[in-house]
């Protein structure tokens, strides 16, 4: 009788052990489900996640400044017409160097620029053509300069304005603005004044 007493609390004893073993599993699941990456692979679990802030951002793009061009011309006196070899002879002796697009340009010597200023016939489309200049007319010569170029646009102003004037008296000519009308030292000064301004408000870029 004994016996069975000891029997039937041993089997006792394993069912509460059951039980308990049974009641607590639920529990640990639902730590799991709570917790999903406590299940997660060591791989995982270690890979550090990226702060949306340290992610690189692209650069803008520059922005670049608005072209300007600054225009004058050389026409002959009482609206002559100039012959087209004499301007290119006087041209060449300015210094000045035949090339892109058949027109002139003053190259700097380290020559790393199509020029600091151009010059071109009035005659449409501007170019020279040196195999055909005997006996040739054209309206005048249109010096220009496109803005930012290379170099100090107030220097290349200068030096445009300067070549033109030289170009002007050799050729028995006189200068005009890109109106047409006649070139004064307070146009000079206001078209000056304007590239400096220029040149302000773009240097940043």
């Amino acid at each position: 009788m004994s016996e069975l007493r000891w029997v039937l609390l041993g089997l006792g004893v394993a069912l509460i052990g059951l039980l308990y073993f049974f009641s607590r599993k639920p529990l640990f699941r639902l730590r799991a489900l709570r917790n999903p990456r406590a299940q997660a692979s060591p791989e995982s679990a270690t890979e550090p996640e990226i702060p949306a802030a340290a992610v690189a951002k692209k650069p803008a793009p520059k922005r670049l400044p608005p072209e300007k061009v600054v225009t004058l011309r050389v026409i002959q006196r009482h609206q002559n017409q100039m012959s087209s070899e004499d301007a290119v002879l006087a041209l060449k002796r300015a210094g000045l160097t035949h090339g892109k697009y058949g027109i002139f340009h003053s190259i700097p010597v380290d020559g790393e620029c199509d020029g600091l200023f151009s010059v071109a016939s009035l005659t449409e489309p501007g170019s020279f053509d040196l195999t055909r200049l005997q006996g040739v007319h054209i309206p005048g010569l249109s010096f220009f300069m496109t803005l930012p170029g290379v170099g100090d646009p107030v220097e290349r102003f200068d030096a445009m304005v300067e070549s033109a004037r030289d170009l002007a008296q050799s050729l028995d000519g006189i200068l005009l603005d890109e109106r047409g009308s006649s070139w004064s030292i307070q146009r000079e000064r206001f078209i000056r004044e304007e590239i400096i301004q220029y040149r302000h408000q773009h240097s940043r870029h």
